[in-house]
């Protein structure tokens, strides 16, 4: 935490470090004197080590502060047309604070969950810095994904907000956790300290005399508890100018209260955890969006014509939502085109790239247009996205009257033919380079072949997602995958296709899937 300042001690820049320090923002301490913010108990000590800092000899020492100290470092600069500027630097504000920092270095934000970011917060707080601890998160955040707003200054609305973890030093932790339990909404009025906090971005301290009445009316024994806590501080968690929510610390009645390095510890790990906490919420957002608009896509009802039975299945991953997509397109004359594809990637790049080449594939494929040409316009479709974007397809069109099929390929795995019989077999699918991949002024070219579908057969059609892993080869998956088939052959399709998902359940979770079965029921020829 670092301040630049004239040798009269007014500061030209302040870090954000700082800045929470002396309970403001950066901006704000800019013009303001340094004796002002630290407090008249350090006014002549800071005087002298400026003062030998401007004339060019480093000063270290400790500033004594009202109930406290800090570890402070004084430094000379050379800001240029002969001026000499000074640099103060705040050393970690305890004795352990710099351990304390490195721990939550490594153990905040190991993840992009947002309610094991706030369990990874508490965990590194209680005991240590304080014997209990909790954060909020505005529920405006969590419920509808909107980015929280800027600070409202003094006088604003209740703060409605939602506890995401909870920690507390005791023998029987169970109990406070019980009465506090996690994802709790709470609304907490204008004037308390939790409202002042989130509406200033402001640090608060206050004792058990001000704990808001919506928190003592618990159980008797929960509430004498509540009052033997002290000191506590509310401690907002701002990122990238907004306010997210705030954390709470509190000490019990025989521990030190918090002091000036204690305060200025607490903004410090606010700060790295409000960035982990943003990064969360940024992750969620996108997350339901992607979620959202790639549920928005997927086919609903898919309507088998006479003579087929079509039964197919979607399971997202437990993570990223990637770009796995399929469509059934009735075409004339009793004809149905089946599409399946993936678009390299997750997030909302895939998505918005599925999206856009499972509509277009629709169209093209619903216009006549057969297997090998709706690649074609796929692929030059595909190279007008994203630079880093393609994506794998399979086109088929399929007549149930004679179960005779053209198909063509983009780099998708090939499908797979069960067989009555109990076997199982690869169906003849040329190769074609993934959509995207060539260069516009070189197309790719597109072979197109011809197949039948026996009588009773099942076709199944399927993304990468349940055959590769980082286990195994996608030779090895497409082999299990086509063993998984024979062994759930089941007069129901539907069956069939939860048959092939359970034998195969060690493939989920780590990327989409999709599934779609046909299977000849007609007068089909072997």
């Amino acid at each position: 935490m670092t301040v630049l300042a004239a040798p009269d001690g007014t500061v030209t820049a302040c870090s954000d470090g700082a800045a929470r320090l002396f309970g403001r923002t950066a901006p704000a301490a800019v013009g303001a004197r340094l004796a002002d913010l630290f407090g008249p108990a350090c006014a002549e000590p800071l005087a002298a080590a400026l003062k030998q800092a401007a004339a060019g000899r480093p000063w270290r020492g400790a500033l004594p502060l009202d109930g406290g100290a800090l570890e402070v470092s004084c430094d000379p600069m050379a800001a240029g047309s002969g001026r000499t500027l000074v640099a103060l630097t705040v050393a970690p504000p305890w004795a352990d604070g710099l351990e304390l920092l490195n721990e939550a270095g490594r153990r905040i934000g190991s993840t992009l969950d947002l309610h094991r970011t706030a369990a990874e917060i508490v965990g590194v707080t209680v005991p240590r810095f304080a014997d209990a601890g909790a954060i909020y998160v505005l529920e405006a955040l969590l419920a509808d994904g909107r980015p929280a707003p800027p600070a409202a200054g003094p006088g604003a609305s209740a703060a409605v907000v939602r506890r995401l973890a909870v920690a507390f030093a005791e023998d029987d932790p169970s109990s406070w956790a019980r009465e506090f339990p996690v994802n709790e909404v709470i609304v907490y009025p204008p004037g308390t300290p939790y409202a002042r906090c989130v509406s200033t971005a402001r640090m608060v301290e206050f004792g058990s005399d001000a704990i808001p009445d919506t928190i003592l009316h618990r159980t008797p024994e929960t509430a004498a508890g509540l009052l033997d806590h002290v000191s506590l501080l509310a401690v907002p968690l701002v990122a990238r100018g907004r306010v997210l929510g705030f954390a709470v610390f509190s000490r019990k009645r025989g521990r030190l209260p918090f002091g000036p390095a204690d305060t200025a510890l607490a903004a410090e790990l606010a700060s790295r955890a409000a960035t982990c906490v943003d990064n969360a919420c940024l992750y969620r957002r996108e997350h339901r969006t992607v979620a959202a608009l790639q549920a928005g896509l997927k086919p609903g009802r898919v309507a088998a014509p006479a003579g087929l039975e079509i039964a197919h299945r979607y399971v997202p991953a437990g993570g990223d939502v990637g770009g796995d997509w399929y469509d059934v397109v009735p075409l004339p004359d009793e004809r149905v085109a089946v599409v399946i594809g993936d678009s390299v990637g997750h997030g909302v790049t895939a998505a918005a790239a599925m999206g856009q080449l499972r509509i277009a594939a629709h169209t093209l494929a619903r216009g006549g247009l057969p297997p090998a040409q709706v690649l074609t316009r796929l692929d030059a479709i595909a190279q007008g996205l994203d630079a880093a974007q393609f994506a794998t397809c399979l086109c088929l069109v399929c007549d149930p009257v004679t179960m005779r099929c053209e198909l063509a390929c983009a780099g998708h795995p090939p499908p797979l033919l069960a067989l009555p019989g109990g076997t199982a077999r690869h169906f003849a699918v040329p190769h074609g380079l993934p959509l995207g991949v060539s260069d516009p002024a070189h197309p790719a070219e597109y072979e197109q072949v011809t197949g039948t579908i026996p009588a009773g057969a099942t076709l199944a059609f399927y993304t990468d997602g349940l055959v590769e892993s980082r286990m195994r080869h996608v030779d090895e998956g497409i082999a299990r995958l086509a063993s998984a088939l024979v062994a759930s052959q089941s007069a129901s399709l539907d069956r069939t296709a939860d048959g092939v998902l359970a034998l195969l359940a060690d493939q989920q979770g780590h990327d989409d899937i999709a599934l779609l079965l046909v299977r000849a029921t007609g007068p089909g020829t072997g």
